[in-house]
């Protein structure tokens, strides 16, 4: 990965200078999908699996879990079973009617390196057309 980084500095000679960053960056926690994007037609319950695996081999425990304000979105924590590593999200949405429904979930960790993590959701509720 290559990073440049604006640097501003009160130095009338030098007011501002870029820095270069090279380096590998170590995925800590893959989250997938990170956007869950659902489609389906009114009067159907949608839903879909996130899962979130520790990539260093490291245990991870999750402490909670927050939607930030939709109430038509539910999400369920999954905890990894004895042979697993992995937790999972069961993201769930149903609408009566045609819609447009959007929220973020949060996730809270015991990982120092990586304490929050974030999944957005899209449900889009529409009638099929007649042709």
């Amino acid at each position: 990965m290559v990073k440049n980084i604006l640097v501003k500095t009160d130095d009338p000679q030098n007011k501002k200078f870029y820095l270069k960053i090279l380096g590998k960056v170590k995925e800590i926690i893959r989250v997938s999908p990170g956007i869950v994007s659902l489609s389906g037609a009114p009067g159907q319950t949608l839903s879909d699996v996130v899962t979130i695996e520790p990539m260093l081999g490291d245990k991870l425990n999750i402490l909670s879990l927050k939607l930030k304000s939709n109430k038509q979105i539910k999400a369920e924590l999954i905890k990894p079973g004895l042979d697993n590593k992995n937790w999972r999200v069961r993201v769930s949405c149903f609408s009566d009617r045609s819609t447009d429904i959007y929220d973020s979930i949060t996730l809270m960790t015991d990982n120092p390196n990586k304490r929050r993590l974030g999944i957005k959701v899209y449900a889009i509720f529409e009638e099929a057309e007649h042709k």
